[in-house]
């Protein structure tokens, strides 16, 4: 069945009191576009860069809400050096798919 809502498919199927509004817009921004990473995040949200300092709470703020989605199941994480690189496990699943299907194929 066919929406009018620019919301991604996934998130139709989430239970919407599953998924706080931020945490929805934050899912559907690193469903198009991933691996991502809280500053990137933090950017595309338009909060202040400037400084060392403000570039570190944006940071902390947005791992924040990328924590909480790897604990729903919905991200996949790494760490890489100090930054939190997340991406849809969606896409682990299809990687693992076209891994097995590598092999048979062999």
């Amino acid at each position: 069945m066919h929406t009018n809502s620019a919301k991604p498919e996934v998130l139709h199927n989430l239970n919407s009191s599953t998924l706080s509004q931020k945490e929805q817009d934050i899912f559907a921004l690193i469903l198009e576009s991933w691996p991502t990473s809280a500053v990137e995040i933090a950017e595309h949200f338009g909060e202040d860069l400037s400084s060392r300092e403000s570039k570190k709470k944006a940071s902390t703020k947005y791992s924040y809400y990328l924590q909480k989605l790897v604990e729903k199941h919905l991200l996949m994480s790494k760490r890489v050096g100090n930054a939190l690189i997340v991406w849809p496990v969606r896409a682990e699943k299809l990687r693992t798919i076209h891994n097995i299907l590598e092999n048979e194929v062999q």
